[in-house]
């Protein structure tokens, strides 16, 4: 895999492949053989891939490296989201994950667990080819593919077999077989061409029906090949799990011709060009970010976009007098370019300009009600004027609004705690180490909530709920 992923695997492979083997013993698929190519899944249980999917996301996260930017998380559950809002009732709760490594791949984990790695995202030409891919994995999880390739005569630990696919390369790969070379040996994790198709044909029909313009997934397809050819020793880590052939090739072209979509809905400019911004400025990039966009501002002077990313750059080297006249330059010459009057919000928030910051808040607001980090960074400002019972408002609002993001969570529990309110503020911390699968800590927080509520209060007897279901989940 990766050269960035082997060094830091290099140090921490073989302490993944113990942990996540030893952890997942318990869930082992069956032992019968079927005779189909694509064994039907029957191996797992519902409620296991949702076990599995916890199980994974604690241990990997010692290991992967999470991004926290929650714009960017933000857009890339969003666009799960999307996707998942056109298939119906789903078995299990989906989460999705952005891991900071330049590897052009991604994988999903049984029970809903999706992985983006941030070179997957800097690669893509369009959020149509982000969605390719997302529709791609969410059928892999949908459908359970990867239990379906794990059945058979001689079983293997899903996650076990992760922990090959995260090693893979390098002193990790080498302690993976020493721990058990004959389940090194004996399967090569990849999903079969039928499971791929199937990926491919469903992935593709879900993104039309979302909107996005399924060519996308087709282009995604090219990128990988693109990169390839580039480097013929280095191939990119999604094409080891997920081979592509130019049968699946055709048959995607087939498809997309098949669907004749004229026109994919269109929600303005593509949001994917500031998440790449963004993910350069996590690098401390901002130096190649300006030079770039100002040669583009030099050329066309009324490009709103150029203005707006170099300002993002500026800000983030912590230039705000010069971010604020860009902000305000890219807001004059298009007053409805997404997400703009939020990022001049923040910038007027931390110059002590809060009345600025509320107006360009409440613009921010009339265009995207439903945006959490509009919510979300409302309340910080609030919280940052020492208003805390409008902050933690909108903090509230904001975990309605991205209810599976710890972030707002966590920053409404501090608040509650600021506003000696404690019984309310464990509630909230303990729901954020909850969707950060910190059960323990969880726990121990529900039950500091329901010691100061009091057991018998009615607020504190729904906690008391809450916990008992949670500790139940864990025998």
């Amino acid at each position: 895999m990766g050269t960035l992923y082997n060094q830091r695997m290099l140090r921490r492979g073989s302490h993944l492949i113990f942990g996540i083997l030893i952890a997942s013993c318990s869930y082992l698929p069956s032992s019968q053989k079927t005779p189909d190519k694509a064994p039907v899944a029957h191996t797992i249980q519902e409620d296991e891939d949702t076990k599995i999917s916890r199980q994974f996301r604690r241990e990997a996260k010692k290991h992967l490296k999470l991004l926290n930017n929650p714009e960017v998380e933000g857009y890339v559950d969003q666009v799960g989201r999307r996707l998942l809002s056109v298939m119906g009732p789903q078995s299990f709760e989906y989460r999705f994950f952005v891991v900071e490594d330049s590897q052009l791949n991604a994988f999903s984990v049984p029970g809903g667990s999706i992985y983006f790695y941030t070179g997957l995202l800097e690669s893509a030409k369009s959020t149509g080819e982000v969605a390719g891919v997302m529709g791609h994995e969410i059928i892999h999880a949908k459908d359970r593919h990867l239990a379906r390739i794990s059945s058979g005569p001689d079983p293997i630990s899903i996650l076990g077999l992760l922990a090959m696919i995260l090693a893979r390369g390098g002193a990790a790969a080498q302690a993976a077989g020493a721990i058990g070379q004959g389940l090194a040996a004996a399967r090569q994790f990849s999903y079969s061409r039928q499971l791929e198709m199937e990926a491919d044909t469903l992935g593709v029909k879900y993104m039309a029906q979302a909107g996005y313009d399924p060519k996308g997934a087709l282009g995604f397809m090219k990128t990988l090949d693109q990169q390839r050819a580039v480097s013929q020793s280095d191939i990119p880590a999604y094409l080891m799990t997920h081979p592509m052939t130019q049968e699946r090739v055709a048959n995607m072209e087939l498809l997309i011709r098949s669907l004749n979509v004229e026109r994919p809905r269109s929600d303005g400019p593509d949001p994917l060009k500031k998440i790449q911004v963004l993910l350069r400025l996590e690098r401390h990039d901002e130096a190649a970010v300006i030079s770039e966009y100002e040669r583009i501002a030099s050329q066309n002077p009324d490009n709103a976009e150029a203005r707006h990313f170099i300002a993002l750059a500026q800000q983030s080297q912590g230039k705000l007098a010069e971010s604020r006249a860009n902000y305000e330059k890219a807001r004059a010459l298009d007053a409805r370019r997404p997400g703009i009057d939020r990022d001049l919000g923040r910038l007027y928030g931390q110059t002590g300009e809060f009345q600025l910051a509320h107006e360009a808040f409440n613009r921010a607001l009339s265009a995207q009600p439903r945006e959490a980090l509009n919510h979300l960074y409302l309340g910080e400002l609030f919280e940052r004027e020492g208003n805390l019972r409008d902050a933690a408002r909108f903090y509230l609002d904001a975990t309605r609004l991205a209810p599976l993001s710890p972030v707002a969570f966590n920053r409404l529990g501090l608040a509650y705690g600021r506003m000696n309110r404690p019984g309310e503020g464990y509630y909230y911390l303990a729901r954020s180490m909850l969707l950060q699968d910190e059960d323990a800590r969880a726990v121990a927080d529900f039950e500091r909530a329901i010691k100061i509520l009091g057991p018998n209060s009615p607020r504190g007897q729904m906690i008391k709920e809450e916990l008992d279901r949670l500790k139940a989940r864990g025998r």
